[in-house]
Parts: structure tokens; sequence; C-alpha cells
């Protein structure tokens, strides 16, 4: 029960920022931008679309421990990815310490899921 809880919260994490697929405004909200440009407004989107991908993977991985393994690779490179490239761009404000904070909050349930996954199975 527990890393099936684990796994739903990291989920939910990464669809947090789902919105700019349906409506490109919110991307002002959610990152200080205005979606003016076409080539970072189609970036942003798609980097929402495979967000929503993680966070539905992680989603069905709290239901069906088969995904668990894929789940959490997944989770955990996005994570690791995004806060090695923040912590390589010297910590920026704004919004991308939103998004660092989200993927810290992110870390004790992936790791306690990956702990009852490989670890403790």
């Amino acid at each position: 029960m527990w890393t099936a809880l684990a796994f739903a919260i990291v989920g939910a994490i990464h669809l947090m920022p789902i919105a700019p697929i349906f409506a490109p405004e919110a991307l002002s909200r959610l990152y200080g931008i205005a979606p003016t440009d076409s080539t970072l407004l189609v970036l942003m989107r798609h980097r929402a679309m495979l967000l929503a991908l993680v966070g539905i993977l992680c989603l069905w991985a709290a239901w069906w421990p088969a995904v668990r393994p894929a789940a959490l690779l997944a989770a955990a490179i996005n994570i690791a990815g995004f806060l090695g490239f923040y912590a390589l761009y010297g910590n920026p404000a704004g919004a991308l310490r939103t998004i660092a904070i989200a993927d810290l909050v992110a870390l004790p349930p992936l790791a306690f899921a990956a702990w009852t996954t490989l670890v403790r199975s």
C-alpha cells in the first residue's frame, strides 16, 4: 500500500504541469514565459506531454507492480536530469526554482518506491 502511495505521489507531481498541452497560455503562469515564440511553444508543450507520460506511468505503477521498474527509471531520469541541469546553470531563481523544489519533494517518495520495489521485494 505504501509503495502504491509513493508512486501515486510521484505521478501526481509529474502531472501538475499538464495544462500547457491544452492551454498554451498556461506557460505564463507556470514558467513566467509568454508563448509567443512558436519554437519555444512547441518545446514547452512537448515537455508537458513527456511529463504527463512519466506521471501516467507512475500512476499505472501504483496499481500494477510489473510496471514499477520502468516507472522508476523514467521518473529518476527526469528528476535527476532536471536537477542536474538546474545546478549546472547556477540554481536560477523564478519558475525554475519552483520546478526544482517540486522535484526535490518527489525525491523521498521516489526513493521509497525504489527501495520497496528493488531492494525489499
